[in-house]
C-alpha cells in the first residue's frame, strides 16, 4: 500500500491552503468580536465555514466556490469537496463520557494520486483571557482542559489500536488580540519557521521515511528555511503572522507531555513546535489539514476507527483483542461518538479512462 496518498503540486496545494487558512482566520477573528464564544459555538462555526452547503451564509476572504473554480484551472485534475454532520447524545453519555468533538474523514480518490480513506479524532479548546478586558498573553492558558479526558482519548487510542490519530484543536485569537510584547513574542515564534504554505512544492514520495529521520521540511521535520524569500513573500508572510495563532493542532502525546500538571498554556505549546520536529505539535490548521491528506502517517485506515470518527455506533474493542489493560472503557458497550463529523475529499475530476 502506497503510504504517500497525495502530491499536490505547488498551485493546488496553494489553492487547498489558501481556503483552509481563510477559515482558520475567520474562526479566530470571532474570538475578538462581540460576546465571548464557548468551544461548541466555534466549532459549529468552524464547520459551517467548511461545509459547502453553509459556507456562502459567511464572508470569507477566499470562499470554497473560488477555490473549487481556481482548481478546475489545475491540469492535476481534482477539485474539494466538505460537508459535516451532528450527531446527536444523550445526556447520560454526554454528562458521564466525554468524547471528542469532532471526527475527520479524509478521502483522496484520485486514479493518478491513488485511493485512500482515513479518520482522526479531535477534541477542541479554547484559549482564555483574564480579567475583565479578557487580555491575552503568552502565559495565557487552555483553561478548560481535562486531563481526565485526555486521559480517556489516550485508552481509546490504545483500545482501537491507532497511532496518529487523535489530536487537540486550539482556538486561538489574532496576535492584535494580545498585549503588545506578547504578541512581538508570538510574531517572533512564527518568524522561526517559513512554513509550507510559501514554499510548498511537491510533496517528497519518501515523505514518510524523511518525517522518521526528522530530514523533512517543516512542518514534516526540521525547521530550516529552504530558499531566499523576496520582499514580496516576506510582506505577505508578516501579513499572515499578524493573524496568528488562530487554530492550531496538537497531537496527543504532545499535549499530555505539556498539560503536565494542570492545563496547557499558549507559551507552552509554542516552545514544543520548536522542540518536537516530527510531529505536529502546534501546527497550523490549514499546514495540519494538508499533511494530514498527503501522509498514511496521520489517521487510521482502520473500519472501526472509520466509523467511529464518522459518529456510528460500534462495539468497544476488548482489552484482551488490543492488549492492553482492563479500564473504565470496559464498562461501556459502546465508544462516545463525536459530535459532528467533518469530510474533506480530494476527488478527481479527470474522464475516466477504459
Amino acid at each position: 500500500m502506497n503510504r504517500v496518498y497525495l502530491a499536490l503540486g505547488g498551485y493546488e496545494a496553494g489553492v487547498l491552503w489558501r481556503f483552509l487558512d481563510g477559515v482558520s482566520t475567520a474562526v479566530s477573528s470571532r474570538m475578538v468580536r462581540g460576546s465571548s464564544p464557548v468551544e461548541e459555538n466555534l466549532t459549529f462555526l468552524l464547520c459551517e465555514l467548511l461545509d459547502a452547503n453553509t459556507t456562502s451564509l459567511h464572508a470569507l476572504t477566499y470562499p470554497l466556490s473560488q477555490a473549487k473554480t481556481d482548481l478546475e484551472a489545475s491540469d492535476a485534475g481534482v477539485t474539494v469537496d466538505v460537508e459535516f454532520e451532528t450527531h446527536e447524545h444523550s445526556k447520560y453519555v454526554e454528562s458521564r463520557y466525554s468524547g471528542a468533538d469532532l471526527g475527520i474523514v479524509l478521502t483522496v480518490n484520485h486514479p493518478v494520486f491513488g485511493h485512500s480513506r482515513r479518520g482522526i479524532l479531535v477534541q477542541a479548546k479554547r484559549l482564555f483571557g483574564v480579567g475583565k478586558k479578557r487580555e491575552y498573553g503568552l502565559y495565557s492558558a487552555y483553561s478548560s482542559f481535562d486531563r481526565q479526558q485526555a486521559e480517556f482519548l489516550e485508552a481509546l487510542r490504545q483500545r482501537f489500536g491507532v497511532y496518529n490519530s487523535v489530536y487537540y484543536l486550539w482556538y486561538n485569537p489574532p496576535s492584535s488580540a494580545f498585549r503588545d510584547d506578547d504578541a512581538r513574542i508570538l510574531r517572533a515564534y512564527e518568524a522561526t519557521d517559513p512554513g509550507p504554505h510559501r514554499y510548498w512544492g511537491r510533496i517528497h514520495p519518501f515523505l514518510d521515511e524523511l518525517i522518521e529521520m526528522g530530514l523533512a521540511p517543516w512542518p514534516f521535520g526540521s525547521r530550516v528555511p529552504q530558499i531566499e524569500p523576496t520582499s514580496e513573500q516576506e510582506a505577505k508572510a508578516r501579513q499572515w503572522r499578524q493573524t496568528q495563532p488562530a487554530l492550531r493542532l496538537s497531537g496527543l502525546d504532545v499535549v499530555l507531555s505539556v498539560a503536565d500538571p494542570g492545563s496547557p498554556n499558549l507559551k507552552a505549546l509554542c516552545d514544543a513546535a520548536l522542540e518536537r520536529r516530527s510531529s505536529p505539535a502546534f501546527s497550523p490548521f490549514a499546514d495540519f489539514m494538508l499533511l494530514a491528506l498527503a501522509s498514511s502517517r496521520y489517521g487510521s485506515d482502520s473500519a472501526d476507527w472509520l466509523r467511529l470518527t464518522e459518529g456510528q455506533k460500534i462495539p468497544m474493542p476488548s482489552a484482551k483483542e488490543a492488549n492492553v489493560e482492563h479500564s473504565e472503557l470496559d464498562e461501556m458497550e459502546s465508544p462516545p461518538t463525536p459530535r459532528h463529523t467533518l469530510r474533506l475529499t480530494v476527488r478527481s475530476t479527470l474522464p475516466s479512462v477504459g
